[in-house]
Protein backbone atom coordinates (compact mmCIF):
# COMPACT_ATOMS: atom_id res chain seq x y z
CA UNK A 1 0.00 0.00 0.00
CA UNK A 2 1.34 3.77 -0.84
CA UNK A 3 1.77 6.37 1.47
CA UNK A 4 -1.15 7.98 -0.91
CA UNK A 5 -3.49 5.03 0.08
CA UNK A 6 -2.61 4.45 3.22
CA UNK A 7 -3.72 7.87 4.13
CA UNK A 8 -7.21 7.41 2.28
CA UNK A 9 -10.51 6.14 4.29
CA UNK A 10 -11.22 2.81 3.73
CA UNK A 11 -12.72 1.71 0.20
CA UNK A 12 -16.69 2.23 0.66
CA UNK A 13 -16.78 4.37 3.55
CA UNK A 14 -15.87 8.61 3.32
CA UNK A 15 -14.66 11.10 5.92
CA UNK A 16 -16.83 14.09 6.23
CA UNK A 17 -15.99 17.34 6.19
CA UNK A 18 -17.63 20.26 8.49
CA UNK A 19 -19.79 21.08 5.75
CA UNK A 20 -21.08 17.77 4.75
CA UNK A 21 -21.55 16.69 8.29
CA UNK A 22 -23.89 19.75 8.77
CA UNK A 23 -26.09 18.83 6.34
CA UNK A 24 -25.80 15.00 7.46
CA UNK A 25 -26.65 16.23 11.37
CA UNK A 26 -29.27 18.52 9.94
CA UNK A 27 -31.17 15.27 7.91
CA UNK A 28 -30.70 13.04 11.44
CA UNK A 29 -31.98 15.76 13.44
CA UNK A 30 -35.07 16.14 11.27
CA UNK A 31 -35.80 12.50 11.16
CA UNK A 32 -35.15 11.94 14.73
CA UNK A 33 -37.81 14.74 15.77
CA UNK A 34 -40.61 13.57 13.29
CA UNK A 35 -39.94 9.68 15.13
CA UNK A 36 -40.58 11.06 18.31
CA UNK A 37 -43.35 13.57 17.50
CA UNK A 38 -44.66 9.90 16.64
CA UNK A 39 -44.25 8.29 19.86
CA UNK A 40 -41.15 6.31 19.29
CA UNK A 41 -38.16 6.19 21.97
CA UNK A 42 -34.81 6.02 21.37
CA UNK A 43 -32.57 3.03 21.24
CA UNK A 44 -29.16 2.00 21.29
CA UNK A 45 -27.18 -1.80 20.76
CA UNK A 46 -23.69 -2.45 20.01
CA UNK A 47 -22.03 -1.93 16.28
CA UNK A 48 -20.97 -5.75 16.85
CA UNK A 49 -23.16 -8.95 17.62
CA UNK A 50 -22.10 -12.50 18.00
CA UNK A 51 -21.83 -13.73 14.61
CA UNK A 52 -24.44 -16.59 15.58
CA UNK A 53 -27.15 -13.96 15.61
CA UNK A 54 -26.27 -12.45 12.39
CA UNK A 55 -26.01 -15.69 10.65
CA UNK A 56 -28.90 -17.49 12.72
CA UNK A 57 -31.11 -18.59 9.82
CA UNK A 58 -34.35 -16.54 10.05
CA UNK A 59 -32.70 -13.42 9.52
CA UNK A 60 -31.29 -11.60 6.82
CA UNK A 61 -30.64 -14.94 4.60
CA UNK A 62 -27.72 -15.90 2.84
CA UNK A 63 -28.07 -13.20 0.08
CA UNK A 64 -26.57 -10.63 2.93
CA UNK A 65 -24.50 -12.73 4.70
CA UNK A 66 -22.59 -12.86 1.71
CA UNK A 67 -21.97 -9.32 2.58
CA UNK A 68 -21.36 -9.42 6.89
CA UNK A 69 -18.26 -8.34 7.97
CA UNK A 70 -16.81 -11.44 9.78
CA UNK A 71 -14.09 -11.20 12.80
CA UNK A 72 -12.84 -12.86 15.99
CA UNK A 73 -11.85 -10.96 18.73
CA UNK A 74 -8.86 -12.13 21.17
CA UNK A 75 -11.23 -14.92 22.78
CA UNK A 76 -11.47 -16.57 19.80
CA UNK A 77 -14.72 -15.88 19.94
CA UNK A 78 -16.81 -15.09 15.92
CA UNK A 79 -18.16 -12.00 15.76
CA UNK A 80 -19.64 -9.62 13.10
CA UNK A 81 -20.29 -5.73 12.22
CA UNK A 82 -24.30 -5.60 12.17
CA UNK A 83 -25.68 -5.13 8.73
CA UNK A 84 -28.89 -3.35 9.51
CA UNK A 85 -30.75 -2.75 13.03
CA UNK A 86 -33.48 -5.11 12.44
CA UNK A 87 -31.60 -8.33 13.91
CA UNK A 88 -30.20 -6.38 17.38
CA UNK A 89 -33.42 -4.96 17.52
CA UNK A 90 -35.34 -8.60 17.49
CA UNK A 91 -32.25 -10.17 20.36
CA UNK A 92 -33.57 -7.49 22.23
CA UNK A 93 -37.10 -8.13 22.26
CA UNK A 94 -36.29 -11.82 22.37
CA UNK A 95 -34.07 -11.52 26.02
CA UNK A 96 -36.13 -8.70 27.42
CA UNK A 97 -39.71 -11.01 28.41
CA UNK A 98 -41.12 -7.99 30.44
CA UNK A 99 -41.06 -5.63 28.09
CA UNK A 100 -44.65 -3.35 27.79
CA UNK A 101 -46.41 -3.92 24.44
CA UNK A 102 -46.20 -1.84 22.10
CA UNK A 103 -42.63 -1.13 22.46
CA UNK A 104 -42.04 1.64 19.42
CA UNK A 105 -38.48 2.17 19.52
CA UNK A 106 -36.10 4.51 16.79
CA UNK A 107 -32.24 3.64 16.29
CA UNK A 108 -29.76 5.96 14.50
CA UNK A 109 -26.53 4.11 14.12
CA UNK A 110 -23.86 3.24 11.03
CA UNK A 111 -24.38 -0.41 9.52
CA UNK A 112 -22.03 -2.22 7.52
CA UNK A 113 -22.03 -4.66 4.56
CA UNK A 114 -19.25 -5.86 2.03
CA UNK A 115 -21.12 -5.11 -1.15
CA UNK A 116 -21.09 -4.12 -4.76
CA UNK A 117 -20.75 0.28 -4.73
CA UNK A 118 -22.80 2.18 -6.87
CA UNK A 119 -24.46 5.92 -6.52
CA UNK A 120 -25.18 6.21 -2.70
CA UNK A 121 -24.55 2.57 -1.74
CA UNK A 122 -21.66 2.59 0.76
CA UNK A 123 -19.92 -0.03 2.83
CA UNK A 124 -20.14 1.73 6.33
CA UNK A 125 -23.86 3.72 6.29
CA UNK A 126 -25.80 5.47 8.54
CA UNK A 127 -29.79 4.08 8.87
CA UNK A 128 -32.47 5.53 10.59
CA UNK A 129 -34.91 2.78 11.91
CA UNK A 130 -38.45 3.53 13.26
CA UNK A 131 -40.20 0.11 14.61
CA UNK A 132 -43.42 -0.85 16.28
CA UNK A 133 -43.22 -4.64 18.06
CA UNK A 134 -46.59 -5.95 19.31
CA UNK A 135 -49.02 -4.81 17.03
CA UNK A 136 -50.93 -6.94 14.62
CA UNK A 137 -52.86 -4.34 13.14
CA UNK A 138 -52.48 -2.93 9.94
CA UNK A 139 -52.66 0.57 11.34
CA UNK A 140 -49.24 0.30 12.76
CA UNK A 141 -48.15 -0.68 9.05
CA UNK A 142 -50.33 2.51 7.95
CA UNK A 143 -48.49 5.07 10.70
CA UNK A 144 -45.40 3.86 9.48
CA UNK A 145 -46.31 5.45 6.09
CA UNK A 146 -47.63 8.41 7.71
CA UNK A 147 -43.74 8.60 9.36
CA UNK A 148 -42.04 8.42 6.22
CA UNK A 149 -44.52 11.07 4.49
CA UNK A 150 -43.73 13.63 7.16
CA UNK A 151 -40.23 12.77 7.53
CA UNK A 152 -40.17 13.27 3.61
CA UNK A 153 -42.23 16.87 3.77
CA UNK A 154 -39.90 18.04 6.83
CA UNK A 155 -37.11 17.46 4.80
CA UNK A 156 -38.36 18.83 1.30
CA UNK A 157 -37.82 16.14 -0.65
CA UNK A 158 -40.66 14.85 -2.88
CA UNK A 159 -41.32 11.39 -2.39
CA UNK A 160 -43.15 8.37 -4.01
CA UNK A 161 -43.62 5.11 -1.71
CA UNK A 162 -44.32 2.06 -3.43
CA UNK A 163 -46.40 -0.47 -1.19
CA UNK A 164 -46.97 -4.69 -1.48
CA UNK A 165 -47.64 -7.59 0.61
CA UNK A 166 -45.24 -10.56 0.45
CA UNK A 167 -48.36 -12.82 0.90
CA UNK A 168 -50.11 -11.54 -1.37
CA UNK A 169 -47.30 -11.77 -3.66
CA UNK A 170 -46.26 -15.65 -2.49
CA UNK A 171 -50.05 -16.14 -3.70
CA UNK A 172 -49.16 -15.21 -6.87
CA UNK A 173 -46.28 -17.32 -7.75
CA UNK A 174 -48.05 -20.23 -6.05
CA UNK A 175 -50.64 -19.20 -9.03
CA UNK A 176 -48.65 -18.93 -11.41
CA UNK A 177 -47.08 -22.41 -10.36
CA UNK A 178 -43.49 -21.80 -8.98
CA UNK A 179 -42.80 -24.28 -6.48
CA UNK A 180 -42.79 -23.06 -2.70
CA UNK A 181 -38.96 -24.17 -2.45
CA UNK A 182 -37.92 -21.72 -5.58
CA UNK A 183 -40.70 -18.86 -4.35
CA UNK A 184 -38.11 -16.70 -1.87
CA UNK A 185 -35.14 -16.61 -4.93
CA UNK A 186 -37.98 -15.65 -6.91
CA UNK A 187 -39.11 -12.84 -5.33
CA UNK A 188 -35.23 -11.57 -4.96
CA UNK A 189 -35.58 -11.74 -8.55
CA UNK A 190 -38.78 -9.75 -9.32
CA UNK A 191 -37.63 -7.62 -7.01
CA UNK A 192 -35.08 -6.29 -9.34
CA UNK A 193 -37.60 -5.09 -11.96
CA UNK A 194 -36.76 -1.50 -11.53
CA UNK A 195 -33.13 -1.67 -10.85
CA UNK A 196 -32.18 -4.38 -13.78
CA UNK A 197 -35.37 -4.16 -16.59
CA UNK A 198 -37.78 -6.84 -17.29
CA UNK A 199 -35.01 -8.46 -19.28
CA UNK A 200 -32.56 -8.67 -16.73
CA UNK A 201 -35.47 -10.06 -14.83
CA UNK A 202 -36.20 -12.96 -17.60
CA UNK A 203 -32.88 -13.89 -17.41
CA UNK A 204 -32.53 -14.49 -14.15
CA UNK A 205 -36.03 -16.48 -13.87
CA UNK A 206 -34.85 -18.90 -16.83
CA UNK A 207 -31.85 -19.46 -14.75
CA UNK A 208 -33.96 -20.66 -12.32
CA UNK A 209 -35.98 -22.78 -14.36
CA UNK A 210 -38.88 -20.69 -13.87
CA UNK A 211 -41.34 -19.02 -16.44
CA UNK A 212 -41.76 -15.75 -17.19
CA UNK A 213 -45.67 -15.64 -17.53
CA UNK A 214 -45.26 -14.81 -14.07
CA UNK A 215 -44.15 -11.35 -14.75
CA UNK A 216 -47.25 -10.88 -16.54
CA UNK A 217 -49.23 -12.26 -13.79
CA UNK A 218 -47.96 -9.76 -11.46
CA UNK A 219 -48.11 -6.94 -13.67
CA UNK A 220 -51.84 -7.44 -14.34
CA UNK A 221 -52.57 -8.15 -10.19
CA UNK A 222 -54.71 -6.27 -8.52
CA UNK A 223 -54.67 -5.12 -4.18
CA UNK A 224 -55.48 -7.70 -2.26
CA UNK A 225 -57.44 -7.20 0.66
CA UNK A 226 -54.81 -6.50 3.68
CA UNK A 227 -53.69 -3.80 0.74
CA UNK A 228 -56.93 -2.40 0.62
CA UNK A 229 -57.29 -2.14 4.28
CA UNK A 230 -53.99 -0.46 4.60
CA UNK A 231 -54.34 2.24 2.16
CA UNK A 232 -58.25 3.00 4.04
CA UNK A 233 -55.89 3.14 7.64
CA UNK A 234 -53.49 5.53 5.56
CA UNK A 235 -56.26 7.85 4.50
CA UNK A 236 -57.67 8.26 8.04
CA UNK A 237 -54.03 9.07 9.00
CA UNK A 238 -53.83 11.83 6.29
CA UNK A 239 -51.29 10.39 3.73
CA UNK A 240 -52.03 11.47 0.42
CA UNK A 241 -52.96 9.65 -2.31
CA UNK A 242 -50.57 10.49 -4.59
CA UNK A 243 -47.49 9.73 -1.92
CA UNK A 244 -48.49 5.75 -1.62
CA UNK A 245 -49.00 3.85 -4.71
CA UNK A 246 -49.54 -0.06 -5.15
CA UNK A 247 -46.97 -2.33 -6.99
CA UNK A 248 -46.94 -5.94 -6.97
CA UNK A 249 -43.80 -6.43 -8.21
CA UNK A 250 -42.07 -5.19 -4.60
CA UNK A 251 -40.57 -7.44 -2.72
CA UNK A 252 -37.45 -6.22 -0.37
CA UNK A 253 -34.89 -8.10 -0.49
CA UNK A 254 -34.63 -9.83 3.12
CA UNK A 255 -36.14 -12.96 3.84
CA UNK A 256 -37.90 -12.08 7.05
CA UNK A 257 -40.38 -10.22 5.98
CA UNK A 258 -44.40 -12.00 6.06
CA UNK A 259 -46.82 -9.32 5.43
CA UNK A 260 -46.77 -5.49 4.04
CA UNK A 261 -43.68 -4.38 2.20
CA UNK A 262 -42.92 -0.65 1.28
CA UNK A 263 -40.00 1.28 -0.23
CA UNK A 264 -39.75 5.03 -1.17
CA UNK A 265 -37.94 6.05 -4.19
CA UNK A 266 -37.20 9.97 -5.09
CA UNK A 267 -40.00 11.67 -7.70
CA UNK A 268 -37.14 12.38 -10.26
CA UNK A 269 -33.27 13.03 -9.86
CA UNK A 270 -30.55 11.03 -10.35
CA UNK A 271 -30.92 8.44 -7.71
CA UNK A 272 -32.52 5.35 -8.36
CA UNK A 273 -31.85 3.66 -5.04
CA UNK A 274 -34.62 3.67 -2.72
CA UNK A 275 -34.35 6.22 0.06
CA UNK A 276 -35.74 4.16 2.70
CA UNK A 277 -37.79 0.77 3.18
CA UNK A 278 -39.06 -1.72 5.61
CA UNK A 279 -42.20 -4.27 5.98
CA UNK A 280 -43.87 -6.48 8.51
CA UNK A 281 -41.50 -9.26 10.15
CA UNK A 282 -44.31 -10.90 12.47
CA UNK A 283 -41.96 -14.75 12.76
CA UNK A 284 -39.02 -13.23 13.45
CA UNK A 285 -39.04 -12.32 16.70
CA UNK A 286 -40.13 -15.64 18.49
CA UNK A 287 -37.95 -17.79 15.81
CA UNK A 288 -34.74 -15.71 17.50
CA UNK A 289 -36.48 -16.61 21.23
CA UNK A 290 -37.57 -19.97 20.79
CA UNK A 291 -41.07 -18.68 21.27
CA UNK A 292 -44.18 -20.70 19.87
CA UNK A 293 -46.09 -17.19 19.99
CA UNK A 294 -45.67 -14.76 17.04
CA UNK A 295 -44.72 -11.36 18.37
CA UNK A 296 -45.87 -9.00 15.21
CA UNK A 297 -43.57 -6.27 14.44
CA UNK A 298 -43.17 -3.38 11.22
CA UNK A 299 -40.87 -0.87 11.02
CA UNK A 300 -39.61 1.44 8.31
CA UNK A 301 -35.70 2.50 7.77
CA UNK A 302 -34.40 5.58 6.39
CA UNK A 303 -31.00 5.71 4.99
CA UNK A 304 -29.34 9.12 5.57
CA UNK A 305 -26.13 8.69 2.69
CA UNK A 306 -28.69 8.28 0.15
CA UNK A 307 -30.87 11.64 1.29
CA UNK A 308 -27.85 13.53 1.86
CA UNK A 309 -27.02 12.97 -2.01
CA UNK A 310 -29.93 14.80 -2.76
CA UNK A 311 -31.17 17.14 0.25
CA UNK A 312 -30.34 20.38 -0.52
CA UNK A 313 -26.81 22.47 1.43
CA UNK A 314 -26.48 23.54 4.58
CA UNK A 315 -24.71 26.10 5.90
CA UNK A 316 -21.07 25.75 5.60
CA UNK A 317 -20.18 25.72 9.68
CA UNK A 318 -21.63 25.99 13.39
CA UNK A 319 -19.95 29.17 14.02
CA UNK A 320 -22.31 31.63 14.32
CA UNK A 321 -19.46 34.76 15.16
CA UNK A 322 -15.66 35.21 14.97
CA UNK A 323 -14.15 37.44 17.29
CA UNK A 324 -11.14 39.05 16.98
CA UNK A 325 -9.01 40.59 18.83
CA UNK A 326 -6.77 43.77 18.72
CA UNK A 327 -4.34 42.76 21.49
CA UNK A 328 -7.28 42.29 23.51
CA UNK A 329 -6.59 38.29 23.49
CA UNK A 330 -7.63 37.90 27.16
CA UNK A 331 -10.94 39.98 27.33
CA UNK A 332 -12.13 38.75 23.65
CA UNK A 333 -11.96 35.15 25.61
CA UNK A 334 -13.85 36.69 28.23
CA UNK A 335 -16.87 38.25 25.72
CA UNK A 336 -16.70 34.90 23.81
CA UNK A 337 -17.81 33.25 26.92
CA UNK A 338 -20.39 35.49 27.46
CA UNK A 339 -22.14 35.06 24.22
CA UNK A 340 -21.45 31.20 24.58
CA UNK A 341 -23.73 31.61 27.59
CA UNK A 342 -26.30 33.59 25.66
CA UNK A 343 -26.15 31.10 23.57
CA UNK A 344 -24.15 32.00 20.64
CA UNK A 345 -21.78 29.28 18.76
CA UNK A 346 -18.45 31.62 18.68
CA UNK A 347 -14.96 31.59 18.01
CA UNK A 348 -12.15 33.83 18.92
CA UNK A 349 -8.62 34.23 16.82
CA UNK A 350 -6.20 32.75 18.94
CA UNK A 351 -3.52 33.41 16.27
CA UNK A 352 -3.20 37.07 16.57
CA UNK A 353 -3.49 37.84 12.96
CA UNK A 354 -4.50 40.78 11.07
CA UNK A 355 -7.90 42.17 11.23
CA UNK A 356 -8.03 41.66 7.47
CA UNK A 357 -6.50 37.99 7.30
CA UNK A 358 -9.04 37.48 10.46
CA UNK A 359 -12.21 38.76 8.07
CA UNK A 360 -11.27 36.85 5.13
CA UNK A 361 -10.70 33.65 7.15
CA UNK A 362 -14.33 34.24 8.63
CA UNK A 363 -15.71 34.72 5.45
CA UNK A 364 -14.55 31.62 3.76
CA UNK A 365 -15.48 29.53 6.46
CA UNK A 366 -18.77 31.10 5.97
CA UNK A 367 -19.34 32.79 9.52
CA UNK A 368 -21.97 35.32 8.76
CA UNK A 369 -20.79 37.89 11.89
CA UNK A 370 -17.26 39.10 13.11
CA UNK A 371 -16.56 40.75 16.43
CA UNK A 372 -13.87 43.20 16.41
CA UNK A 373 -12.78 43.57 19.93
CA UNK A 374 -10.10 47.18 20.46
CA UNK A 375 -8.95 48.77 23.19
CA UNK A 376 -11.36 51.80 21.93
CA UNK A 377 -14.17 49.87 21.53
CA UNK A 378 -13.75 48.10 25.22
CA UNK A 379 -13.22 51.81 26.69
CA UNK A 380 -16.79 52.80 25.20
CA UNK A 381 -18.10 49.35 27.18
CA UNK A 382 -19.12 48.02 23.59
CA UNK A 383 -17.74 45.63 20.83
CA UNK A 384 -17.53 46.20 17.01
CA UNK A 385 -20.01 43.83 15.42
CA UNK A 386 -20.02 43.25 11.75
CA UNK A 387 -22.23 41.35 9.09
CA UNK A 388 -19.92 39.60 6.53
CA UNK A 389 -22.91 39.13 3.91
CA UNK A 390 -23.82 43.49 4.03
CA UNK A 391 -20.48 44.42 5.61
CA UNK A 392 -22.70 46.87 7.72
CA UNK A 393 -20.88 47.56 11.06
CA UNK A 394 -21.69 48.83 14.25
CA UNK A 395 -20.87 49.38 17.85
CA UNK A 396 -22.85 47.50 20.37
CA UNK A 397 -23.09 45.68 23.85
CA UNK A 398 -22.44 42.28 23.94
CA UNK A 399 -25.93 41.67 25.15
CA UNK A 400 -27.20 43.55 22.26
CA UNK A 401 -24.90 41.50 19.84
CA UNK A 402 -26.75 38.15 20.77
CA UNK A 403 -30.00 39.14 20.23
CA UNK A 404 -28.65 40.18 16.97
CA UNK A 405 -26.49 37.12 16.14
CA UNK A 406 -29.15 35.15 17.80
Amino acid sequence: MTDEQMLQAPRGTRDFMPQEKIKRDWIVGTIKREFEKFGFNPLETPALENFDVLSNKFAGGEEILKETYRLKDQGNRELGLRYDLTVPLCRIIASNNALAMPFKRYQIASAWRDGPLKTGRYREFTQCDADIVGVESLRADAECVALTQSVFDALGLKVKMRVNNRKFLDGLLAKAGVPESKRATVMLSIDKLEKIGRDGVERELKEKGVTVEILEVIKDAKPSREIGELFSYCEELGVRKDFVVFDASLARGLNYYTGTVFEGYLAGGKIKSSVCGGGRYDDLIAKFSGREQKIPAVGISFGVDVIAEVAAEREKTVVQAFLIPIKTTARAIAIAQELRAQGVNCAVDLMERSISKNLDYASKQGIPFAIIVGEQELKAGKIKLRDLQSGEEKLVSVSEAAEIIG
